[in-house]
């Protein structure tokens, strides 16, 4: 998989706030994680949902497109996000356990949006086994709730990459994790992200996460891009930074 995927001209109003995102293009990598991060109200998480096909979202006015291999997807409509959704792109929820209906056996719903094949049964096999969940058959007659919230999360993540989407949106996916836990996830979607070659989009408000999980960090700060580069350049604490919540961290440890 070599073609990047990416938003192009979004803009985006909400009846009562006004305009929350701002961009002309923003354009993310292959197997790279692109950790966007900022304070609450910056524009995180409708830029998940732009790329994901989710809006418009509460009255949201959404113009610009998403891209993908197949060509260009407006934001702002329904119809032709159908094909997308769910096989371009993925979703990885703040709360892994609101992925799965809980009186549904698992496997079922991990296969979702997926096309059976030697190649995908395969594939199930070797992530199920490297991220220590039950083999297929045994998930095929659990449901959700006789797994531990650490299977469920890890459940969550196969689910998320077996089709090797071109990307996956990560929503704060560690926002109910203590410090080890949430590198250990970090580290197990790098490890996904390099071996389905998918682009990962980490949505996050915390900047220690963002400076041990990145390829690249993005600041938004009311909707518009403020800093774009690599972790070291981009989390440097300086006077000189534009972003408050970077200047704010100058006596802070910033790496986990």
């Amino acid at each position: 998989m070599s073609t990047s995927v990416g938003l192009s001209r979004v803009r985006v109003d909400y009846p009562r706030s006004g305009r929350v995102l701002d961009l002309e293009e923003l354009e993310l990598e292959p197997a790279r994680i692109t950790v966007v991060a900022g304070p609450s109200g910056s524009g995180k998480s409708t830029l998940g949902h732009a790329l994901s096909g989710l809006l418009p979202f509460r009255g949201a006015r959404a113009r610009g497109e998403a891209f993908f291999a197949a060509g260009r997807v407006p934001i702002g409509a329904r119809r032709p996000w159908q094909g997308v959704r769910g096989r371009a792109v993925r979703w990885i929820p703040q709360d892994p356990a609101g992925a799965f209906t809980p009186t549904r056996p698992v496997l079922p719903q991990m296969l979702e949006g997926t096309t059976p094949s030697p190649e995908r049964e395969a594939r199930l096999a070797r992530l199920l086994k490297a991220l220590g969940l039950p083999a297929a058959e045994e998930l095929r007659r659990l449901c959700p709730f006789e797994l531990s919230g650490g299977m469920i999360q890890r459940a969550a993540l196969v689910s998320a990459f077996l089709p090797a989407p071109e990307l996956v949106v990560a929503d704060e996916p560690s926002s109910f994790l203590d410090p080890p836990r949430t590198l250990t996830l970090a580290r197990i979607v790098t490890a996904l992200s390099r071996d389905a070659g998918s682009a990962v989009l980490w949505i996050t408000h915390d900047l220690r996460l963002a400076a041990a999980v990145a390829d690249r960090v993005v600041l938004l700060e009311e909707g518009k891009v403020v800093e774009d580069g690599l972790p070291g350049p981009v989390l440097v604490p300086t006077g000189g930074s534009r972003y408050a919540l970077v200047r704010a961290s100058a006596r802070m440890a910033l790496p986990l």
